[in-house]
């Protein structure tokens, strides 16, 4: 299937609200949080039997703590900023000439194999070709055991990745704080040392600017904020739903007054047309920064958005729709919406 994605759900360049939602569908009992129990602390040892239990509440274990990963791109930008260096990565956000996006976050291409892209997100003998002890990605839907991001393309791709190495999923839904600590969790679980200088200093930074973003929202809180995504040169704008979204509603948590459309719970998004642009207005506008979106430049001069005014007033801030679920990754992000909350005025 030609195409990109919009979220953790695959669309096509048709862009169909089906597809939009993904192709195994999102029922309200599909999405849960993520399992996350004392029980679940996995043994670390570099020598002795390594067990690890994951949000899909499968668990793998094996002699020895695995070394050669591969990973989807959303799951190892997270676990490269915990110290963890996949040897291969798929999926979604890769790409033949290693440029994964805002997806990729701190991954060094030079030091990683691709081994699936569109359209063929997962290659057996590339993966395969790289013995790898263990695949990591993330799950939109912990409770489906058929749902596996970007391994659920084709009904048969999980048992392919599985025939290469067992497969594990970490939650992408939920709250993108919690959904940290697990990615931390897996991480320790695999060797990174967590009282590092560096990753102490990381999870401080993201305490900060937690505190950053409920201070100014708190100060702020008549001004709305609007997450969207359009695509560059379509007629469709897609207004997020807050309440599906883990950073959106992490950030909620925290005070961020955020338009919240019309829609099912599980819904993601509301699908409307430029010329119902004006539908939700906003003081901020955040626009997704994933690749093929349309740009602030193109926004302004369009006449349906161009006069909207947090468009007009120049209050248009980047939204990365693929959140990385590290302290340094979910630091960053927090810093970006405070920082254009900070910045903004009440105009809508």
């Amino acid at each position: 299937m030609p195409g990109m994605f919009v979220k953790g759900i695959r669309v096509t360049r048709s862009v169909s609200r089906r597809s939009l939602l993904g192709a195994s569908g999102l029922a309200a009992a599909a999405i849960a949080a993520p399992r996350l129990t004392s029980a679940q602390t996995p043994d670390a040892s570099p020598t002795g039997p390594w067990t690890f239990t994951d949000d899909k509440g499968v668990t793998v274990t094996l002699d020895t703590m695995p070394t050669r990963i591969i990973a989807d791109v959303n799951a190892a930008a997270p676990l490269w900023d915990f110290g963890i260096r996949p040897v291969g990565v798929f999926g979604w956000n890769a790409t033949q000439n290693k440029d994964f996006g805002p997806a990729g976050g701190n991954i060094d291409p030079d030091q990683v194999e691709v081994v699936g892209y569109e359209p063929e997100l997962f290659v057996y003998e590339k993966a395969a070709a790289l013995n790898p002890d263990l695949i990591i990605t993330v799950t939109w839907e912990p409770d489906n055991p058929a749902e596996y991001w970007s391994l659920d393309f084709d009904p048969d791709l999980i048992e392919t990745a599985r025939a290469a190495a067992p497969v594990i999923a970490i939650s992408a839904t939920g709250s993108a704080d919690v959904n940290t600590e697990r990615f931390a969790e897996l991480a320790a679980s695999l060797g990174a040392n967590l009282e590092s200088d560096e990753q102490i200093a990381a999870k401080e930074r993201f305490e900060t600017a937690k505190a950053r973003l409920q201070g100014v929202a708190s100060a702020k809180s008549d001004l709305v904020s609007l997450f969207a995504y359009l695509g560059d040169g379509a007629a469709t704008w897609y207004i997020a739903s807050p309440q599906d979204w883990a950073d959106l509603s992490f950030y909620q948590s925290l005070g961020v007054t955020m338009v919240q459309p019309d829609v099912e719970k599980f819904a993601y998004w509301n699908e409307i047309s430029t010329e119902e642009a004006d539908m939700y207005p906003a003081d901020i506008f955040f626009h997704s920064t994933r690749p093929g979106t349309t740009t602030e430049e193109a926004l302004i001069a369009d006449e349906s958005f161009g006069s909207l005014p947090s468009i007009k007033a120049g209050q248009v801030a980047a939204w990365n729709q693929d959140f990385i679920m590290s302290y340094e990754g979910m630091a960053i992000a927090t810093e970006g919406i405070a920082a254009a909350i900070e910045q903004a005025t009440k105009v809508s």
